[in-house]
């Protein structure tokens, strides 16, 4: 099985991680469009022709199925991956971080807040709030944060830097005196920074979608063909690819 991850910067890796340790025979192509990043600042056509023109090179790449590991991404131009790939599968994280809050709510007595981290596309195009409002079978309140600063200071490799807690304490003022819940990262660059954000609302639970989404392919996948276990790295600007997404993940891989 050879499995294709594709987002706009170095925040897919932390999906290929959780794949990785749920999948350590699969082969995996990490596709990551470092020319471009962020998405979550470009309009909503400029998304669909950087996702489409992905999608062309990455189904050229003999791969079986297709995680989308870009929330902005998934959240844009899902119908138009999905019509290049085909007959290929293609799994959004945007699905599975859905399925995460609302299997989370449905457990829970109590009402639960939800706060949604993510890009400005994402944020505005509503698709959490909506799908988790439609899914859940009670009431639930739900808010959403944009975080535009979050990726530029990732990519530049400033997750520890001073800064950052800074901008997640400004995003993240208008929330901590709320009834601790579920703070939500709708955005695969994000778990890079879970520790701020974790050391900002220390009483909130912060999750993403990785697991959910390595449950989700275990589910539908099967390794019909023999593989190794080895990743195939491609960035459209090798030079701007952040070194620390691979050594302090131990991924033990050259780029």
């Amino acid at each position: 099985m050879r499995i294709a991850v594709f987002d706009s910067g170095v925040g897919g890796i932390t999906v290929l991680k959780e794949l990785r340790s749920h999948f350590p025979s699969y082969d995996f192509f990490y596709y990551g469009d470092t020319a471009n990043v962020p998405y979550g600042i470009k309009s909503h056509t400029q998304i669909k022709h950087l996702v489409q023109q992905a999608s062309r090179e990455i189904k050229n790449q003999n791969v079986d199925a297709l995680v989308i590991a870009c929330n902005t991404a998934a959240c844009i131009a899902l119908d138009e991956c999905r019509e290049i790939m085909e007959p290929i599968p293609v799994y959004s994280v945007v699905e599975a971080g859905i399925a995460t809050i609302t299997r989370i709510l449905d457990q829970t007595q109590e009402p639960l807040p939800v706060l949604v981290l993510g890009t400005r596309v994402t944020i505005r195009s509503e698709t959490y709030s909506n799908a988790i409002k439609q899914d859940a079978h009670r009431e639930v309140f739900i808010y959403e944060q944009a975080c535009p600063m979050f990726v530029p200071l990732i990519e530049e490799g400033w997750k520890d830097h001073p800064v950052m807690k800074q901008v997640a304490e400004e995003y993240l003022k208008p929330y901590r005196e709320l009834s601790p819940g579920i703070v939500f990262l709708a955005c695969t660059h994000y778990p890079w920074i879970k520790s701020v954000i974790e050391a900002v609302m220390p009483k909130w639970k912060v999750m993403d979608s990785a697991h959910t989404m390595a449950e989700m392919l275990a589910k539908q996948m099967r390794n019909d063909r023999k593989t190794s276990g080895h990743v195939t790295w491609h960035f459209t600007d090798p030079e701007t690819a952040s070194s620390f997404a691979f050594t302090e993940e131990q991924l033990n891989l050259d780029k």
